[in-house]
């Protein structure tokens, strides 16, 4: 029986299949953009069923009728090409059918099996990271992470993949610390990148988040769109805190939005990146138009209810209304139909959320702040990272500043202000709530904060030769 780069056995596979699923693993894990090649050479595999099966956990991933369609094909290759097959590829074949059938509960599971009984297995281990991702699970995020890193120190990828884990688990100096030794062994892994800015953000460090970035982002240009996007994403959200909003509407018309419109990773990064910057005030223009155009198509997908509520947010503020009367009622009907795993997320989170988010975008804040209010509870098992869901947490502030509700929006802030005490607007926002209850003396401190803040951070992007 054939073995691939991981020592892993492979059924009926010739030293062609051997090779692509190496390539594959490589590709995956560094965030590659070849894969067509790879989904080639699996369109053509008639032995091996490790090709098809990886091809179609691909194609899932995309979260798309396209996509689904695809790895039912694929699936039903594979089931042709079990003759032979080890142990480990009929378990592959299991999660797939799971998936592609609509369980991702037991995909999941059957998925983190394979990691415990061949935790040399790193794609079956990225794809647990990614289900358990999707539905908030952090834990089992850092369960997989810690059984790659124990069988695969020496790989530089499970270092980052353990360092998220552990940064979704709020543990940021073991995130911070592991990501940096997979680093020490390549610096191009942009997935450490990424688990690194996470913990620069949740700390409120700015100025080093984007002089971190910017030192590794010349490895970025042979990432797929969602990494590449995604972690200029990352350096946006810094300098949308450090004021420099410009520079960070100058990246979503150059880097975060435009490589692949059509894909459903990059149209959550340019819905949030806009939101952000409109929620400080920055007239975004016709923007949102142009992003509508690419999200009208997926009112009834409803592959992942983070995607969704993102569209939805999207169509609303780009002033879609009809578009948004339909989604809405499509994700009630969602709802409807949710398994039991489902209901926590479709029933108690999605729908409220949605309807919260389309009344924030009509200016109906006292509607807005109830309905996202019900949903914040359940908010992480809507899936997506603690940066990303962050965004309806500051949806949620805007409606509750808006609708003058001063006390909940006030104790947000303050939690707030303990957790990132150098973003300055947040003591702005913080000072115009103290004058609007009376609390002069607060006001003006806040506001005496904010402005040091303010000329603290235009002094040190002069010194380093960064527009400000």
């Amino acid at each position: 029986m054939a073995r691939d780069g991981q020592g892993l056995d492979l059924g009926n596979a010739d030293e062609g299949a051997v090779a692509e699923l190496d390539f594959v693993t490589q590709e995956w894990l560094g965030f590659g953009k070849r894969f067509a090649d790879f989904l080639a050479a699996a369109d053509k595999e008639e032995k091996c069923p490790m090709l098809p099966l990886v091809a179609a956990s691909l194609v899932l991933s995309m979260y798309s009728p396209e996509g689904h369609a695809a790895a039912t094909g694929y699936l039903a290759r594979a089931q042709k090409m079990t003759a032979g097959a080890s142990l480990r590829e009929f378990a592959w074949l299991g999660a797939i059918e799971f998936w592609v059938a609509g369980d991702t509960d037991r995909s999941l599971q059957q998925f983190r099996r394979i990691v415990a009984d061949w935790p040399r297995d790193l794609l079956a281990g990225k794809l647990a990271q990614l289900l358990a991702f999707n539905r908030g699970d952090a834990e089992t995020l850092l369960d997989v992470g810690e059984r790659l890193v124990a069988a695969n120190a020496d790989n530089r990828f499970v270092w980052g993949m353990y360092a998220f884990g552990l940064e979704e688990c709020n543990r940021l100096d073991e995130a911070e610390a592991t990501a940096r030794k997979g680093l020490a062994i390549d610096r191009r892994d942009p997935w450490a990148h990424h688990a690194i800015a996470h913990c620069l953000e949740a700390r409120g460090r700015m100025l080093e988040g984007v002089a971190f970035l910017n030192s590794v982002s010349d490895t970025w240009n042979d990432c797929n769109s969602f990494m590449y996007t995604h972690n200029w994403w990352h350096l946006a959200l810094f300098l949308i805190d450090l004021d420099r909003t410009d520079e960070a509407l100058a990246l979503y018309d150059s880097r975060v939005w435009g490589v692949w419109k059509e894909f459903c990773e990059d149209q959550a990064n340019a819905v949030s990146l806009l939101a952000r910057l409109q929620l400080r005030g920055v007239d975004v223009g016709a923007r949102w138009s142009d992003l509508a155009f690419y999200l009208r198509p997926r009112l009834h997908e409803h592959f992942s209810a983070f995607h969704d509520v993102h569209y939805l947010y999207g169509l609303a503020c780009a002033g879609e209304r009809s578009a948004v009367t339909e989604m809405l009622a499509s994700l009630e009907d969602r709802a409807e139909r949710a398994r039991p795993f489902e209901r926590e997320v479709w029933a108690d989170c999605v729908v409220p959320l949605a309807h919260g988010l389309a009344a924030h975008a009509a200016g109906d804040m006292p509607a807005a702040a109830r309905q996202i209010g019900r949903a914040m509870p359940h908010l992480r098992r809507l899936g997506g990272s603690i940066a990303q869901r962050a965004l309806f947490g500051a949806i949620h502030l805007d409606a509750l500043v808006h609708a003058g509700w001063n006390d909940a929006a006030l104790a947000i802030l303050q939690a707030d202000e303990r957790e990132r005490p150098g973003v300055a607007a947040t003591k702005r926002a913080l000072a115009m709530l103290y004058r609007r209850v009376g609390r002069t003396e607060q006001a003006l401190g806040a506001e005496y904060q904010a402005e040091q803040l303010a000329r603290q951070y235009r002094a040190a992007a002069a010194k380093t030769g960064e527009a400000a």
